[in-house]
Formats: structure tokens, sequence, C-alpha cells
């Protein structure tokens, strides 16, 4: 099936394109009947329209992506491609129309002989007007200018998509990033006052040199974390405000506190990989693409074939534009000499027209393979997610037991210690864990092509 569908759409673009074939959206891309790493869970699948950051409940994430969509400049671009892809079609279909020109003029002159002055008076106006009757160039010309419009469209949903995910991804590293500095500090203040005891056994002799020392250097490191971390975080929030279209500066003072993740409400289903083909902008974008291709090889043909011009004008002239002259007359023009150029010209366009197809199925192919890569990583890093959070549970028991026996004499210092330092490090890998889940969440949602549909308002190009 997969090679038959190939061949039919070869012999299409390579072999028996003419000036009056179209080209039909969505050329068959054989992909497999559901995706390796398919959960078969119920749920609602993504759709353009699935406005999937909503799910996780946070309502300044929810308008920090309505701001981007508003104000980000590279949405802004895309917007203004779209209109000058508009505004060329005018340009194109122009050339088919009816061209007129009207002119006149009023020239006086005069000579002076032994002082008497002649005066005289030239009037013309005329009417000039051709019409080149291209009834199939033009059709395929249509037809091309249709598909790059259309394609600019898909690549300003692309554009959108990209930002949405990108602002989702953005802020879920703020605060994400914001808990583990929460929890390095917290364990920071734990180890600060596991430190004044220690030096204050030391003093009272209750206490090795030894122990202080450990304890000192512990509460050294968990302090030499808190930099990278506040680093991290700030390039986080850098990137919010270029994503807004603003500088990092215009956000000071916000985010100075972070808000705990919440896992997504909803869990949704993964579909079939056929639905990509409807939802992904960049699949929809090269088979645009490849349409204006393809109508590009009837442009290339309809040159093969010869053109009828109509021509004619009328022309008044005299002081009292009295006198009249008129022409009219059709013209044929045959593509003789030229006719190896015009044909090199079509095999260039059939050879671009078979890149974009072979583009379309690379592309198909890559977003299939997107969405296992997402797939596999939510799968796994959610295990990872549940064991460390049973890890993080049994080590502050440890962390309080070590305590409570040291306490007691029943246990050394570098016990609990030991337990402190297991126990910082579990919380921190719980809370990376939790926030590479809610990334991993984002990236299976754009590799779904979910979410970027939406008014996109563009400038009036008349």
């Amino acid at each position: 099936m997969r090679n038959t569908i190939a061949l039919l759409l070869c012999a299409s673009i390579l072999g028996s394109c003419s000036a009056t074939s179209g080209f039909q959206p969505g050329p068959e891309v054989a992909v497999t009947p559901n995706f390796k790493q398919a959960t078969r869970k119920p749920g609602t699948t993504i759709a353009p329209s699935t406005q999937w950051w909503a799910n996780f409940g946070d309502a300044n994430l929810n308008r920090l992506v309505e701001e981007a969509l508003a104000q980000n400049l590279t949405v802004e671009l895309a917007r203004e491609r779209v209109r000058a892809a508009r505004l060329s079609a005018k340009v194109s279909k122009g050339a088919y129309y009816p061209s007129i020109t009207a002119s006149y003029s009023d020239t006086r002159s005069g000579t002076r002989v032994n002082g008497k002055t002649t005066n005289t008076s030239s009037k013309s106006a005329g009417l000039n007007g051709s019409w080149t009757l291209d009834f199939l160039g033009g059709k395929s010309t249509a037809d091309r200018e249709a598909a790059k419009i259309e394609a600019q469209k898909e690549a300003l949903n692309g554009a959108r998509l990209d930002i949405i995910a990108s602002m989702v991804t953005a802020y879920l590293n703020a605060q994400g990033i914001g808990q583990q500095l929460a929890i390095s500090r917290k364990s920071l203040s734990v180890q600060k006052e596991t430190l004044g005891i220690t030096r204050a056994k030391l003093e009272a002799g209750s206490a090795s040199a030894l122990d202080s020392t450990r304890a000192a250097a512990q509460t050294a490191l968990t302090s030499a974390d808190i930099p990278s971390l506040q680093e991290s975080r700030e390039q986080a929030i850098n990137q919010i405000a270029l994503l807004l279209g603003k500088q990092p500066a215009e956000l000071n003072n916000v985010f100075t506190e972070y808000k705990p993740l919440k896992r997504p409400k909803v869990r949704f289903s993964e579909g079939v990989p056929a639905d990509l083909l409807r939802n992904r902008p960049d699949i929809r974008e090269a088979e645009r693409t490849l349409a204006a291709a393809v109508a590009d090889i009837g442009v290339a043909e309809a040159d093969l074939l010869p053109s009828l011009s109509l021509s004619g004008s009328l022309k008044l002239s005299g002081s009292d534009l009295a006198t009249k002259s008129w022409s009219f007359g059709p013209a044929i023009n045959l593509p003789i000499f030229n006719r190896g150029t015009l044909k090199a010209s079509v095999d260039l366009a059939k050879s671009s027209a078979r890149q974009d197809y072979l583009t379309y199925r690379e592309t198909v192919i890559a977003a299939v393979g997107e969405v296992e890569d997402a797939l596999v990583a939510l799968k796994y890093e959610r295990d990872r997610n549940g064991k460390l959070a049973v890890a993080v549970s049994e080590l502050r028991k440890a962390e309080a037991l070590a305590r409570q026996l040291y306490t007691s004499g029943s246990a050394e210092f570098s016990d609990v210690l030991d337990a402190q330092d297991s126990l910082y490090s579990a919380e921190l890998q719980l809370a990376s864990s939790s926030l590479q889940l809610a990334v991993n969440y984002v990236v299976l949602c754009q590799a779904l092509g979910g979410g970027w549909d939406g008014d996109e308002p563009v400038k009036n190009e008349s």
C-alpha cells in the first residue's frame, strides 16, 4: 500500500502534471496504526483547540500564555508573513487582468518673427489597453499563491504552538527551580542548626573535632548549591520576559516566591499517528508547500503553450482633438527558440516538487518519532518520580531516627550527617524529577500538535 501511494503521487508530480491539473490536499503517507508506546488509556485526544496548559490549574500561567500570544515578536513576524503572502497573491493575480492606461497632453508653443507672435496649441488624448489570455497558467498561479498563503498561515500556527510550549516550560522551570531553592535553604537551615549544636558539644568536650569539621563541610556544600539554582531560576524568568516581548528588567520583583508545581488535572490520550497529519502545524505547512510546488509545475508548463494577447488603442489629437486614430488586434505568441529552456524550467519545477514531497514525508516521520520519544520520557520519568517519592519518605524517617538515636547515645554523629545528606539529595532529585515530569507533559502536548488554534488577526493588506 505504501509503495502504491508513493508511486501514484510521484507519477502525478513527475510524469503527468498538466497546466490544468489541480492538487488534492493531504497526500497520504503510510503511518503505523498505533504508536509503539501507546498507553491505550481512556481520555480525550489532544486537538489544535485544546488548551492543555490550563490543566496545571495556574491562573498566572494562563495569563502569561495569553500575553505571549498577543505580544511575542516571533508570532507578530509570522502574522506579517501571512499578510505579505496575501499581497504577493494580489500582485500575481493582477498580471492576468486587462491593462488599460489613459493619457492626456496639452502643449502650447509660440514663435516671434519681426515683432509678430504666433501661438499654436496641440492636444492629445488616448487610451491603450492590452490583455494576455493565459487561463491555464493563471489558474496554476492562483493555486500556487493560495497554497503559499495557507503555508504561511500554518507557519503562524506553528509559531503560536512553539511560543505556548516555550512559555509553559519557562514558567515551570521558574517555579520548579524555586522549589529546589526552597529545599536547599531549608536543608541549609537544619544543617546550620546541627553545626551549632556540634560546636557547642565540642567546646563541652562531648563531640570530636572531626564531627564539627564534617558538619561545617556539609553546610558549605549545601550553601554552594544555592547560587547555581538562583542563576538557573533567574534565567528562566528572563526567558519569560523575552517571550512576552519585553526586556528582563521589566519583570523586576516578579516571581520573588515560587508556587509549588501542580500535576495536570487531565490525562490525554495520545491518539494515533494519523492524527498528526491534521494536528501538527509543521506537517500542514509542509503539505501546503508541496501543493504550491505542484502548482508551479502547471505555471511552467503553461509557458510551453501558445498565448493569445489582445491589444488596442484610441488616440485623439489636434488643437480641438478632432483627429482620431485607433487600432485593435490579437497577437499569438509561440515559444519556439526558447522551448528547450522552458522545458528545463518544467523539469526544475518537477524536481522542486519531488524535494518538497520528500520533505513532507520526512516531516511526518520525524513528528511520529517526537511523539514516541515524548511518550517514553513521560512513562519512565513517572516511574522514577514514584520511586523517588518513596525514597524521600523513608529517608525522612531515617533522618529523624538518626537524630533520636544520637541524642540517646545509641548512634554516632556521622550517622546523623549521612542521613541529612541523603535526605537532602533525595529531596532535590524528587523536586527535579517533578519538574522534568511536568516538562515532559509539555513536550508531549506540543508533539501531538495541541493548542495552537486561535483567532489570529492579520492586518488588512489593502
